[in-house]
């Protein structure tokens, strides 16, 4: 009778604890819009960016015809399709761009001139808005420019014999194009060495006008697949992927994995494409990057999904099936901390971003409530939502969905302190969403914000004041009174960070602005818990 009256309290501690430690992650986020985009078949989302006028690009595949909101018929079997909102998410123009077969867009980025970058693979032969024919009719990168109206400027079909499938690509600060996908093409096409084992990484380097300037062909015996790219501060660049090979080729770690089981493979390049360091990081079993992002401090952040316990370089065992795995690492790509942040079945992060006080995620999850979720499903699989510390601590995490399937791509922190949110839902009214579908999957738009009611009542705005504004060099923040504690980051019009610092004991301070290019630029502001954002414009 001891036993079980003991065995029972536990029982109730424990769910106490539960309860206790989920409330404490729960984070009052809402919706303060959203928009669900699409027409009568699926339309798969794939990437969004805010814009330089406060709206967004957003990119994906669509399989559908004229209706809804898609004012073009399909060309082929599937066609890239890109939509411009403005700052409401209303429709602005969309483009639907393809050829006869397969055309699958990953990422559309907006380039220095105003125009756009999309970057996918491709099938599809001279037809539609192809000019170029992909090799032997296999997949190939299909690099696309659009000008500001969404009009095709140039393209380009970049590939080998075999597939070639793209996955990443950014603007160089060269006004170039890094990009990057794997191949198991040899020799052949554009591609200049042979294939290594069964897929490489393969990063290639472009001009302005989409010529290629260098390539690389990077893997081991097996199975090597390149996710994500981009450039670093010295100028090269970090690879994010999954490798199964054995030390071979360039590989110069095993797999920590079985048969078939992947680990994280972070490779960084100089700035002419050659190695300079790399670092094969996994358990016992599948562990897939899908994003890499190099952060204020030179170091990285590294996100992906794993199946693996207590092994190799996992010090927590998973959940459930696939959990989100973070991994930060030093400049040379030394593990630093890694956290395993997941449920009872199936989690996937796919975007990752750095922001002052650390990291916000964006992937989705099946689970129920559990020790790091809060909510339990709303359907199939939700968008979940997490903020993390610097030390890789969850802050708070946010389940939002309708009864079915809604999963979440991309994530960008604006400048007034929220959120916009994107991926692909096939749920109608239901839950937290408020639009039926207009086919069978849309892309689903939401802009998020933290409820007032987690925020210490103190009117910020009424105690600042910024001079001069605009201003050619230097401008000034002054406060009614001197603060112990405020944080401040200055942000471009896309919402990208440019400048951050704590300031302690002080009642002004004084911005050199003279180096940054002429435009609009908000400064965010938080002192006692409170926020204010003021904009600033920078002259000529």
């Amino acid at each position: 009778m001891k036993t079980y009256i003991q065995s029972k309290f536990i029982l109730i501690l424990l769910l106490f604890f539960v309860v206790f430690y989920n409330s404490m992650l729960a984070q009052d986020i809402q919706i303060e819009w959203q928009k669900t985009i699409g027409a009568d078949h699926n339309d798969y989302f794939w990437d969004m960016e805010i814009t330089s006028d406060g709206g967004f690009i957003l990119g994906g595949t669509s399989f559908s015809n004229m209706s809804g909101d898609k004012t073009e018929d399909l060309i082929g079997i599937m066609d890239y399709w890109v939509v411009k909102l403005d700052s409401f998410g209303d429709i602005e123009w969309e483009n639907t761009i393809g050829g006869n077969l397969i055309d699958q867009l990953q990422i559309v980025k907006q380039t220095v001139d105003g125009g756009y970058i999309l970057g996918g693979s491709s099938d599809s032969g001279v037809s539609g808005d192809k000019t170029e024919s992909s090799p032997n009719g296999n997949l190939a990168y299909w690099i696309v420019k659009l000008n500001s109206s969404g009009s095709i400027e140039w393209q380009n079909t970049i590939g080998g014999s075999g597939n070639d499938r793209f996955y990443s690509l950014q603007q160089t600060t060269d006004g170039g194009y890094i990009i990057g996908g794997y191949s198991d093409s040899d020799i052949s096409g554009d591609k200049t060495e042979n294939s290594q084992g069964s897929n490489d990484y393969w990063v290639v380097k472009l001009d302005s006008f989409g010529v290629i300037e260098w390539q690389n062909t990077i893997g081991g015996d097996v199975d090597d697949e390149l996710y994500y790219i981009s450039q670093t501060q010295d100028g090269g660049y970090i690879l994010g992927g999954s490798s199964d090979s054995s030390v071979s080729g360039d590989k110069t770690e095993a797999s920590t994995g079985g048969i078939y089981d992947h680990d994280y493979w972070i490779v960084k390049l100089n700035s002419s494409g050659t190695i300079e360091w790399q670092n094969t990081i996994g358990g016992d079993r599948a562990d897939r990057v899908y994003n890499v992002i190099q952060i204020a401090d030179g170091g990285y952040i590294v996100s992906g999904v794993s199946v693996s316990g207590i092994s190799g370089d996992k010090t927590e065992t998973n959940f459930g099936n696939f959990d989100y795995w973070i991994v930060k690492l030093d400049t040379n790509g030394a593990v630093i901390w890694e956290n395993t942040i997941g449920g009872g079945l199936n989690e996937n992060v796919h975007f990752t971003e750095e922001e002052s006080d650390g990291f916000i995620l964006g992937g989705f999850s099946e689970s129920n409530m559990s020790p790091d979720k809060s909510e339990d499903s709303k359907g199939g699989a939700d968008f979940w939502i997490i903020k993390l510390d610097t030390s890789g601590n969850i802050v708070w995490e946010n389940t939002i969905g309708g009864s079915d399937f809604d999963q979440c791509k991309s994530i960008h922190k604006m400048f007034d302190g929220g959120y916009i949110a994107a991926g692909t839902s096939n749920s109608d009214i239901s839950g937290d969403k408020t639009e039926n579908s207009n086919g069978l999957r849309d892309f689903w738009l939401m802009k998020l914000y933290e409820s007032p009611l987690s925020i210490q009542e103190f009117d910020l705005e009424d105690k600042i004041s910024l001079y001069p504004n605009p201003s050619n060099s230097t401008s000034t923040i002054d406060f009614d009174i001197i603060y112990p504690n405020i944080s401040l980051e200055l942000l471009d019009v896309l919402g990208k960070s440019v400048y951050r610092k704590k300031y302690e004991n002080t009642d002004s301070i004084e911005l050199n602005i003279e180096s940054l290019a002429p435009g609009i630029y908000f400064i965010r502001l938080e002192v006692k818990n409170s926020l204010a954002n003021l904009k600033l414009v920078k002259n000529s």
